[in-house]
């Protein structure tokens, strides 16, 4: 063979010498149906190459045509020569190639952005050259980066997943968590649980600090006892009719510091011996007569971890809302839906009309009056999420799954029906109906 071809050039080398660069691709999926069809027919498609300085030809669109070639033992195969690009335009270009063929899974994607990573591509650069999404790109980045991430998405998780796995890299509960979740089709929701949670103990944890710094002593736990009048040795000031300020200098005084249901931060001052430091608890704590018993504790945290979920699934609901608003087309039954919706619901709807709490906004978008859309698929997602976001606002409420409504429970179907995953809890709400 003579070096005298131009670029353009359709020439034919033996398979066993063309060099295979590092492909982006981890299995090149070679079947035995595929090397036999290469083995009868040839290569009937040419691939693509260049030839390198050196006289070789490297690959840059075909390895699987190639190496199939090698296996069925064929004397030459068709190359088109073509320029010699740098290695972030042949990484890219083994992407689209293979993903246009048989598909990147993706780990193999993850790994091929983060090639083009540590070429200086920035993760916007990706997405275009790769027609990706620039979160995509950042997730399989994210994913990269962490050992268990990489060996999970590897074993089939989504770039998405395995990105998750990652942000909770050091917290094996999490991961655990995590990964039984995708076998459930619960990851949204235990993701959303696990952020919230996160969050609400960083929350906790920064205030702690600053009260300690402070001097305030913050105690461990809330003691259970100072939810009654006259019997624990601790009580909360709004129960001894004391000021906070005023009790600052009282050897008793302590705060405890606790995550509500909703994220916020509760700070509670008490005296943790009110007899002895002569104080009067004439304020009993909404007239319990002694300690909660293990029933009414076990009920208690049954009611806080419920209000968790729930407010975890609302994040789940409201991306999944968000999701809907972008289909081209509408579900068939969703103008049965929305005149359900008008004729039962209509107080409902009408809290989506008039933006209750911005809910709509949320969901649609801020310029959501004056971008209604001109298709009547379209129009149909329109007016259908408009009434979904009004029944929406109440219904995550936390006190819904304690006393679901019709309507409540009628609107849960509506979004599993189009394609909304329940978490256990909504799906337990949908059980007791059956």
């Amino acid at each position: 063979m003579t070096t005298t071809e131009t670029t353009g050039t359709l020439v034919h080398v033996d398979p066993t010498t063309i060099v295979l660069d590092t492909n982006v691709r981890t299995d090149a999926r070679l079947d035995k149906g595929f090397v036999a069809s290469i083995r009868e027919n040839g290569v009937m498609q040419p691939v693509v190459g260049y030839r390198a300085e050196d006289e070789t030809v490297h690959v840059l669109q075909g390895q699987r045509r190639t190496l199939a070639a090698v296996e069925a033992g064929r004397e030459s195969i068709p190359v088109y020569l073509a320029n010699n690009p740098d290695d972030a335009g042949r990484i890219v270009t083994q992407m689209i190639e293979n993903d246009q063929r048989t598909g990147f899974t993706d780990a193999e994607r993850a790994d091929g952005y983060e090639q083009l990573s540590l070429l200086g591509m920035t993760a916007g650069q990706i997405a275009r050259r790769t027609h990706s999404t620039k979160q995509t790109v950042e997730h399989g980045l994210t994913a990269r980066q962490s050992d268990t991430a990489r060996e999970h998405l590897a074993a089939g998780l989504t770039i998405e997943q395995a990105a998750a796995i990652a942000e909770f890299d050091e917290d094996d509960d999490a991961v655990s968590t995590l990964l039984d979740a995708t076998k459930r089709g619960a990851f949204e929701h235990s993701l959303s649980r696990l952020r919230q949670s996160r969050d609400s103990a960083r929350a906790v944890a920064a205030e702690i600090e600053r009260l300690t710094n402070e001097g305030t002593t913050v105690l461990d736990e809330t003691p259970w006892g100072y939810y009654y009048d006259g019997r624990g040795a601790a009580a909360p000031l709004r129960a001894l009719g004391v000021d906070d300020a005023e009790h600052t200098t009282c050897p008793g005084h302590a705060v405890t510091v606790t995550a509500r249901w909703n994220g916020d931060v509760s700070v509670e001052a008490l005296c943790t011996d009110w007899k002895g430091n002569g104080h009067e608890n004439t304020s009993a704590v909404a007239g319990n007569s002694g300690p909660m018993d293990d029933d009414e504790k076990a009920e208690r945290r049954r009611i806080i971890a419920g209000n968790k979920d729930w407010r975890a699934a609302t994040d789940v609901r409201r991306d999944w809302l968000r999701a809907f608003t972008q289909r081209k087309s509408a579900p068939k039954d969703a103008p049965a839906v929305l005149a359900r919706l008008l004729a039962t619901a209509s107080s409902r709807v009408t809290d989506g009309m008039n933006d209750r709490k911005s809910i709509t906004a949320d969901i649609l978008g801020e310029e959501w009056r004056t971008a209604a859309p001109t298709t009547t698929a379209r129009a149909t997602i329109y007016a259908a999420t408009i009434a979904l976001a009004g029944i929406e606002v109440t219904y995550a409420d936390v006190h819904t799954w304690r006393n679901i409504t019709t309507t409540d429970r009628d609107y849960l179907r509506i979004l599993t029906g189009w394609g909304y995953t329940p978490c256990d809890l909504e799906q337990q709400m949908l059980n007791d109906e059956e």
